[in-house]
């Protein structure tokens, strides 16, 4: 049920911007498609710290919920699984948190894996105590429907990468941020994602923030 409803129409007039006029050109189409990571995120897996296995803490120390908060807040992913399942108590990764770390798998990084990924990391979230929501993006107009996003390295323009052919991308918001495969854990504060996403030539972004898919 959607909750409220936001609609943001942009139009990215620079990205089109040529380069003779003094400006780089964006590259607006042929997006390729990469496996390579966007930021620093390795395919975690389900092997745990051998000394937090041998010594959990007991269930609900404080400290190890400072610091699951901590690796939370900064967007590291391993850390995260290793404190829950120490706070848990628990040796085997359950099912919902490994389809949380799957969703920044390179492999992800594709059109057409976005609304698995966005409810992998959504219902993450939740069971680590984290209330977000769904941020969903639609192309609006008569041209094709191709959305890139722009990977940025050192204030750099690398490569754009295609993440929707059919108009629709959807992430997850969580305090500010936006959170999907491309970002990893850490996300990117709305309006600097906003600016990364490149919609093709003369079509419009329509945003909404929705409770469910």
């Amino acid at each position: 049920m959607r909750r409220w409803h936001v609609m943001v129409a942009v139009w990215l007039a620079w990205a089109l911007v040529p380069a003779e006029a003094g400006g780089q050109a964006h590259p607006a189409v042929g997006f390729e498609q990469h496996e390579e990571s966007l930021v620093a995120w390795s395919a975690p897996t389900a092997t745990l710290n051998a000394t937090v296995l041998k010594s959990p803490p007991a269930p609900g120390d404080d400290s190890v919920r400072a610091r699951l908060k901590a690796c939370l807040l900064s967007g590291d992913l391993n850390c995260v699984v290793t404190q829950w399942m120490a706070l848990k108590g628990l040796e085997n990764v359950p099912e919902w948190l490994s389809r949380f770390q799957r969703a920044f798998d390179a492999g992800k990084r594709q059109a057409g894996q976005c609304v698995e990924v966005a409810k992998a990391i959504h219902e993450g979230l939740s069971r680590l105590g984290q209330r977000s929501e769904f941020y969903r993006v639609t192309l609006v107009g008569e041209h094709r429907k191709i959305l890139g996003f722009d990977e940025i390295v050192n204030g750099v323009l690398v490569k754009s990468h295609q993440v929707a052919t059919n108009g629709l991308h959807v992430a997850v918001r969580l305090q500010g941020r936006i959170i999907d495969a491309y970002t990893g854990l850490a996300g990117l504060p709305e309006e600097e994602y906003l600016r990364r996403l490149v919609p093709y030539p003369g079509m419009k972004i329509l945003v909404e923030v929705v409770d469910s898919l």
